[in-house]
Formats: C-alpha cells, sequence, structure tokens
C-alpha cells in the first residue's frame, strides 16, 4: 500500500504538470512563441484561405472573429472618414460619442500625447450581409472594398501589433498576427467576389442603358420605388448618408434606368462620405442615362474633382 501512495505522491503532480505544459504549448502555437511574426516594413497581402471560397463563408469566419472574446480595435487615419468633422481630435469627442452611440461592442477610446485618436477597443461588431456594424452610424460596408487595396503591416501605435490598411482612412487593429491575416483573407474573398459582381452589373446597366435611349416613351418609377426614394431623401436630409444610399440602391435594383436621378444622389452622398470610386461610378451612371441633362456639365466636373481626391 505504501510503495502504491509513494507512486501516486510522485507521479500525479508530474502528470498534471505535463498536462498543463502541453496546454500552454498548444496555447503557444496559437498566440505564444509560435505564432507568426511580421517584420517591420514587411507586408502581407491577402489570399483566399483554405476552405473558404464563398463571400457567404468568409463573412460567418468573419463573424466567428470579431466576436469570439478577443478584442481589437480601429484605427481612423484620416480623421473623416464618417464624418466632415476630424473626429480624432479630443477637442471634437462630442462628434465622435454621437458617431458611435448604440454601438454593441465598443469598450475603450485611446488618445496618444498629442490629444488626437489613437485607436478604439471593441469587443465585437455585427457582421451583416453587407456590411461590418461599429456602430450604426459608423458602418464598414462591404461594397466600399473596392475603394482599397488590403494590406497587413505591423502597428506603430500602442498596445496592438497589427494593422488591416484600407488606405489611410481605416485600420482594423489585432494582436496576433494570425488574426490579422485571416481579416485581411476573408475580406479579400468577399472583394473578389464584389468585383466579379460589379463587373456583370455593369455590363448587364450598359445594354439596359443601350435598350433605354431608344425608347420612346421611358419606363416609369413604380409606387415601391418610390417609396424607397422618398424615404432615401429624408435620411439625406438628417445626413444619414450611408443609409439613404443604400435605399436609393433599392430603388435602383427594382428597376436600374426608370430613376436616373438615384444614380446622381449616389454619387453627391458618396462624395460626402468620401466613397470617391463609388461616386466616380454613380455619376458615370447618370451620364450614361442623361448625357443632355442640363446638370450632365456640372456631373462631369465632379468627376474630375473626386479623380482628384482619390489620389490625395
Amino acid at each position: 500500500m505504501r510503495q502504491i501512495k509513494d507512486i501516486f505522491r510522485i507521479w500525479v503532480p508530474i502528470l498534471i504538470i505535463a498536462v498543463l505544459c502541453g496546454c500552454a504549448a498548444q496555447n503557444a502555437g496559437t498566440y505564444g512563441t509560435s505564432e507568426p511574426q511580421l517584420r517591420a516594413g514587411a507586408t502581407y497581402q491577402p489570399q483566399p484561405p483554405p476552405g473558404i471560397t464563398t463571400p457567404e463563408a468568409a463573412k460567418a469566419d468573419l463573424n466567428v472573429l470579431l466576436n469570439h472574446g478577443q478584442k481589437w480595435g480601429i484605427h481612423l487615419g484620416a480623421g473623416r472618414y464618417y464624418s466632415e468633422v476630424d473626429v480624432t481630435l479630443y477637442a471634437n469627442i462630442n462628434h465622435l460619442t454621437a458617431l458611435t452611440a448604440d454601438s454593441k461592442g465598443l469598450t475603450a477610446r485611446a488618445y496618444d500625447v498629442n490629444k488626437r485618436l489613437d485607436y478604439m477597443i471593441f469587443k465585437g461588431a455585427p457582421v451583416l450581409d453587407d456590411r461590418i456594424e461599429l456602430a450604426p452610424r459608423m458602418p464598414f460596408f462591404y461594397a466600399d472594398l473596392s475603394e482599397y487595396t488590403i494590406a497587413v503591416t505591423r502597428y506603430t501605435g500602442r498596445k496592438y501589433d497589427y494593422a488591416v490598411h484600407f488606405g489611410n482612412r481605416i485600420s482594423f487593429l489585432f494582436n496576433y498576427l494570425s488574426h490579422a491575416r485571416r481579416f485581411a483573407d476573408d475580406l479579400f474573398v468577399i472583394q473578389q467576389s464584389l468585383g466579379r459582381e460589379r463587373e456583370e452589373r455593369r455590363t448587364r446597366f450598359e445594354a439596359r442603358v443601350a435598350e433605354y435611349r431608344t425608347m420612346a416613351v421611358k419606363p416609369p418609377v413604380t409606387e415601391e420605388q418610390r417609396k424607397y426614394i422618398v424615404q432615401a431623401n429624408a435620411l439625406s436630409k438628417r445626413k444619414e448618408y450611408s443609409n439613404a444610399i443604400d435605399l436609393y440602391r433599392k430603388a435602383v435594383d427594382l428597376d436600374p434606368v426608370s430613376y436616373p436621378a438615384a444614380y446622381f444622389n449616389m454619387a453627391l452622398l458618396s462624395g460626402q462620405l468620401r466613397w470617391y470610386k463609388s461616386a466616380i461610378t454613380y455619376m458615370e451612371q447618370y451620364l450614361m442615362l442623361a448625357p443632355n441633362a442640363k446638370d450632365a456639365r456640372s456631373a462631369q466636373d465632379k468627376i474630375y474633382e473626386w479623380e482628384l481626391l482619390m489620389k490625395r
């Protein structure tokens, strides 16, 4: 009996330690010393991740990544991505508070020594069919991915080590390179799918435009379209520009040629949001439908203006 007790006294603690070490090694494989690193100055270019081939699968994976309990951050590089006011200045904190009102995941904001917003910390965010909703007034629309080249780099700010950049406008921040790469890869799948859909829609749109120009009697606006247009106009007056664009899109989805002004309005609203590539596309569509409109000259001039602003 004494021998059995001695065996238990000696070997049970050893087994417990071994199990704990095994767990530690497993965790290290995900977040520890074996976690992949990215050297300073290097850039990771996203690619389709194994097993994720559709935008639906990519969005499902994004939902797991952003809502699994590991906190992540947002950096607003240009400071005017969501507002004409520079919300990264501490003096404009009331504007930022209004933008982030009713956020389901925002937990903290951090400012640097110059009283400029360094990052915001999130514990999660709804991953919806068309956007990641940081807050109701702070959406990140997948449709806007066409504006950017997705890149992962080391983050030079505090707390977070890696950033997924979208131009100099907004960056998603992560503690681990594996998370940053996974986020970038998922969005890359969505971006590629949207690019193909956009080309298909443009081909169909051009065919409808050619048909539209031959019509002696233009198609009327339906009652359902009118509902969306009236609602979009109301939201535009309230400066809810992205939501207004959503409703205009619903109107043109029903019939892409019956209300050319929808494209003009979406172009101006996109310009207000600094989504210049989308603004140019919408204005070009407007001019295809209404080349002889009274405002055609000013519409083309807006395209020239946005082309300049895209380069800045």
